[in-house]
This record gives C-alpha cells, sequence and structure tokens, in this order.
C-alpha cells in the first residue's frame, strides 16, 4: 500500500463553548490523504496554544506518527491560558473528551476520580524517566494515568542592563533581593512584573517548601495528605513573603489582578523599565520574540537566606480518555509522543528539560543561570502530584484574595479551609 505524504495546515478559528464566552483558539490539523478506498479513523488531541517553534515541535511529532500510520487522521486544538481549563471541564462534563489531552496536577485528582483516564501503566516509556519524575506519577498500586513530556523551570527574569545602570547587582539571596527591590521603589519604580495566573502561588511555595525537597520528601506529603491543616502552616513563611513584597511596594497588585500570564507580563517586561518578572522559563522564546533591547536572563528566585531556589513541575502531561472509542490508537499515539527524541524536540522548542534520563539541557542561553540551579538541585516541585490537594486551584484563590487586600494571616486561613474541602 502506497504511503501518502502528510499534509499540514494551520489555522485560527473562533471556537465558542456553551455557557462561556468566546475564545481564540489554535487548531492544528494534520491528515494523511489514504487511498480512496483505505478507510481511516480520526484521533483528537487537545491541550495549550503552542507558540510558533512549540508548534513546529508539535508538528513533526505528530506527522511522525502520521508517517507510522498512514490511515489515522489527527487534529490538535490548543487553547490559551486558564480558557484551556475551562473548556476542558466542560468537555469533561459533556463526556466529550479528546482521545488525548493535557492535565495539570488537579485536574488529574478530579478526572481519575471520575474514571475519566486511562490507565498508561503498559507503555514502554515508562522506564525512560528520571525517578523523581516517576514519583510524580506512578501511583502506589502501580497505575499511571498521566505522563509528563517535559520539566518547566520557574524563575525571576532579570533586566541585565538596568541593573548596571542604576549600580545593582544580581541578587543571589534574600538580602540582596531586597535591598535592590527597595532600591528602585525609592526611585518611583514598581520592580517585579506579575501575573494574575502563577506568580504568587510559586514564590509561595519556593519559600515555603524548600526544606521538603532538600531530604525525603515523601513523608512530608503523605503526612500533608492526612492533615491538610499541616501543608497549610508549611506554606505560611511565602505567604507572609508575598505580603512583605505587596506592603513594600515591589508588586503593583492592580496592575497584577489584569495582566495575563505569558503575554501582558512580558510586555511590561519588555518596556525596559523594570528590572524583574516572575514566570516561567519556557517563555523565553516568546521575550526573545518581541526584540527587548537590552540583555536579560532567567535566574532561581533569590528568597533563601543563603541563596536561590527554582520552582519545576512535571509540565505538559498529557492523559488519554478512557472512555475514547479508539483506545488502543490513542495509546499507540502516546507511545509515539513519548520516544526520547520527540520529547526533546518539545522541550528544546520551549526551554525546558526532558523527563528521561537524558543529559541534554536546552539551547537556550538565557536559562543557564537557572540551569545551574537544577543542576545542584536546589529545587521545589510547585505541583506535586503526589499531593492529593486541589493546592493548585486554592494558592491561586488566596493570592487573588491577597491582591486585593486580604492579610497574610486571613489568606493562611482560607487556605486551611480550601485544602480541607
Amino acid at each position: 500500500m502506497k504511503r501518502h505524504k502528510a499534509i499540514l495546515s494551520i489555522f485560527l478559528i473562533l471556537t465558542l463553548l456553551s455557557g462561556c464566552s468566546g475564545y481564540s483558539s489554535e487548531v492544528v490539523l494534520i491528515e494523511n490523504e489514504p487511498p480512496a478506498e483505505q478507510e481511516h479513523l480520526f484521533l483528537s488531541v487537545f491541550g495549550y496554544k503552542a507558540d510558533a517553534l512549540n508548534l513546529t515541535a508539535i508538528e513533526n511529532i505528530l506527522n511522525l506518527h502520521m508517517e507510522q500510520n498512514p490511515d489515522i487522521v489527527v487534529t490538535y486544538e490548543g487553547v490559551k491560558g486558564a480558557d484551556y481549563w475551562n473548556a476542558l471541564e466542560r468537555r469533561a462534563q459533556a463526556n466529550g473528551l479528546d482521545d488525548v489531552f493535557m492535565v495539570d496536577h488537579d485536574h488529574v485528582i478530579e478526572l481519575t476520580g471520575q474514571g475519566k483516564l486511562a490507565d498508561l501503566s503498559g507503555l514502554p516509556a515508562i522506564e525512560k524517566y528520571q525517578d523523581i519524575m516517576k514519583e510524580q506519577f506512578i501511583n502506589k498500586d502501580g497505575s499511571a494515568y498521566f505522563l509528563p513530556i517535559c520539566i518547566s523551570a520557574y524563575g525571576l527574569y532579570i533586566n541585565y542592563d538596568l541593573l548596571e545602570a542604576h549600580g545593582q547587582k544580581v541578587p543571589e539571596n534574600w538580602s540582596d533581593f531586597l535591598d535592590v527591590c527597595n532600591y528602585f521603589v525609592k526611585k518611583g519604580m514598581t520592580p517585579i512584573v506579575a501575573n494574575n495566573y502563577t506568580s504568587l502561588k510559586h514564590l509561595i511555595v519556593a519559600r515555603s517548601l524548600y526544606s521538603v525537597y532538600q531530604q525525603d520528601s515523601s513523608a512530608a506529603i503523605e503526612r500533608f495528605n492526612r492533615e491538610p491543616e499541616e501543608l497549610a502552616n508549611a506554606l505560611r513563611p511565602g505567604i507572609k513573603m508575598v505580603e512583605e513584597m505587596i506592603d513594600c511596594k515591589w508588586i503593583d497588585c492592580a496592575e497584577t489582578l489584569t495582566t495575563d500570564q505569558t503575554s501582558d507580563d512580558l510586555k511590561l517586561f519588555v518596556g525596559g523599565d523594570r528590572p524583574f518578572m516572575v514566570t516561567g522559563g519556557w517563555a523565553t522564546s516568546r521575550v526573545a520574540a518581541m526584540n527587548p533591547e537590552f540583555s536579560y536572563g532567567v535566574h532561581p528566585f533569590p528568597i533563601l537566606d543563603d541563596g536561590g531556589v527554582l520552582v519545576i513541575d512535571a509540565n505538559t502531561c498529557i492523559s488519554v480518555n478512557a472512555d475514547s472509542e479508539h483506545l488502543d490508537e490513542a495509546m499507540q499515539l502516546v507511545e509515539c509522543i513519548t520516544q526520547p527524541d520527540c520529547i526533546w524536540e518539545y522541550c528544546d522548542s520551549q526551554s525546558s528539560y526532558t523527563p528521561l534520563q537524558d543529559d541534554r539541557i536546552p539551547a537556550d542561553e538565557t536559562i543557564l543561570p537557572a540551569s545551574a540551579c537544577l543542576e545542584q538541585e536546589q529545587i521545589v516541585i510547585g505541583s506535586d502530584y503526589r499531593l492529593n490537594l486541589p493546592l493548585d486551584t486554592s494558592l491561586s484563590e488566596i493570592t487573588q484574595q491577597m491582591l486585593m487586600g486580604m492579610s497574610a494571616d486571613e489568606a493562611a486561613t482560607l487556605l486551611n479551609r480550601l485544602l480541607e474541602q
């Protein structure tokens, strides 16, 4: 049977979901042209909206699968930010989940409880993952309901030229950070660009849980699962730190409430008059595309007394719909996506790290300071999948409230209540 070359078309559509406002979504349609007499099936993949480089990597990976399976048509639909999670929840409620889709910590808990995720533990790629990543997705009974495609790092973007122009040095610890941020406040400048999605919750986790990850974290995680109040108390130092940042005017609360992740925040940083930005290292390609007129790099958060800490996550986690009409074929697609070269191409395209036992590091030099911190294991896992608690949504809620005036003590009390629900 003659194999036909895959054809790629990329287009933008406006999708309207029942009960919510419209949002722009980017759809990648990769389709083979099988002979007319050849039957073929369709697989759908639902995930995050991709940048140009990231989109090319996705195209190449799905093209590879099409070449290996000329009777299959695959579509990829990407939606940006919080709109993606709203859409995923609505599809789950309507029993309309795609064959393969991206998940995060809180949605894994929810969808696993509803029996909507297929067990991926039989896929051969699992043995190639780093131990720290296996801990994230392999359950005590051996089941696995998602696989991470990359390790994302969250850190502090630093405008080197602005610091130099003001005679300030790159902060390496909390004392340094305190001095340089207060310096810019005295100059009438807001030093930190933060977004309304992840910035503050990553700062809280970084400050509070570093000691947990410098030892065997399993016992602490089990304790937190048994006693959510202990996790809420453990996070108090970070909550107090964020309160201090707000009180000292390091962060503009009104601005942050309306600053979307990896769009508005990048524009503010690229403007050149803000020394710091808190967001994911994977946004460096977007920053570069905006042609900033200054040099910059991504560093660990300088919030410890004796150094910095990098927040990492098992990211771009993919699951398979347990009720897929094409379950075997969906499993085969995930097997293709998790091949080492496919994972590496995806990771390198967004300046992220491979979750596999692979010593390759991203080519992007702007994340080298963060990479050094990762190699030295000065890390905290931002969304630990071993936690059976809705930490992400709970931290998002309390940070929104803090930006609107809630005190640290009130936020810690609210966090405890949210975690125990």
